[in-house]
């Protein structure tokens, strides 16, 4: 899949190009009632960021997505509108299924003004089990 095959397909789903329109790179955000949802990558390195961000919630994880870009796309798309600190959980658990190399996760809840940062894989995943999304 293409740079341009993934901004077309975000696009046609009302997704807006922050930068990288007509160049090599997807970023692109899009705007539901409870969340700010951001994607960004680079297909050629087989790498996608997505963010989330609320009132109460900023969250981030980059995970690698090989083969399965296609699949990760259609659950992002199919969950955007939905999407919210509520659903948040279940929405990374299900990517995870679909990517479970979690390359990097950032949770920070205004809360408590933590912010926590893990760059190996396998924290990545026992630290999604254990974060109050909440």
């Amino acid at each position: 899949m293409t740079t341009d095959d993934i901004q077309g397909r975000l696009e046609s789903r009302g997704w807006q190009a922050e930068s990288g329109e007509g160049w090599r790179w997807v970023d692109h955000t899009y705007r539901n009632d409870a969340a700010t949802l951001r994607i960004r990558c680079l297909p050629d390195v087989n790498v996608i960021r997505f963010d989330f961000a609320s009132e109460e919630h900023l969250a981030g994880l980059s995970i690698s997505f090989d083969d399965h870009l296609d699949r990760i796309l259609d659950l992002i798309v199919r969950v955007q509108s939905s999407l919210s600190e509520e659903t948040w959980r279940s929405f990374i658990a299900s990517l995870i299924e679909l990517s479970p190399q979690v390359l990097s996760l950032a949770d920070e809840d205004d809360e408590d003004d933590e912010d926590e940062v893990i760059t190996d894989p396998d924290e990545g995943v026992a630290a999604l089990r254990e974060i109050d999304w909440e």
